[in-house]
């Protein structure tokens, strides 16, 4: 009986929502994040996906996965997170109702930058490049987004 509720609780654990481990408190993560949120489907949110269309092989290079979240109900990727995950990621990162705020997570779970309606690419990518991680990633792994 101990062995099956043993089991229960560590499928419950193991099954709960992805905001759960978004980000994941713990000293590794598969890749860093960048969590943009918004009021509703604006047009710095149609620059922000145009902005991440064009900058895509950089993104991957560097592990980065935007995520959109705004007021009005769009999401991008749709269906990630519950209503109930957003408003704990909301809380969590403090995101005042009528803002844009973006922010960057990196690896280790934690927020490493934060900014509002636009997005500075190249400031982006060079910051995410000076982190020691990314450092060792980039002595084994040449740019393939070079021209």
């Amino acid at each position: 009986m101990k062995a099956l509720i043993s089991c229960l609780y560590s499928a419950v654990i193991l099954c709960s929502t992805s905001v759960a481990s978004y980000p994941l408190d713990s000293l590794h993560w598969n890749h860093r994040s960048i969590l943009f949120f918004a009021p509703e489907k604006d047009q710095y949110v149609q620059e922000f996906m145009k902005q991440t269309l064009m900058n895509d092989c950089l993104l991957q290079e560097r592990d980065i996965v935007t995520i959109i979240i705004t007021r009005d109900g769009f999401n991008q990727p749709e269906d990630l997170f519950s209503p109930e995950d957003i408003r704990f990621l909301q809380q969590k990162y403090n995101i005042t109702q009528d803002s844009h705020t973006a922010i960057l997570i990196g690896k280790d779970g934690l927020e490493k930058h934060r900014w509002g309606e636009e997005t500075n690419w190249r400031h982006i990518t060079d910051l995410v490049d000076k982190m020691p991680l990314r450092q060792r990633e980039m002595t084994y792994r040449q740019s393939r987004c070079a021209i």
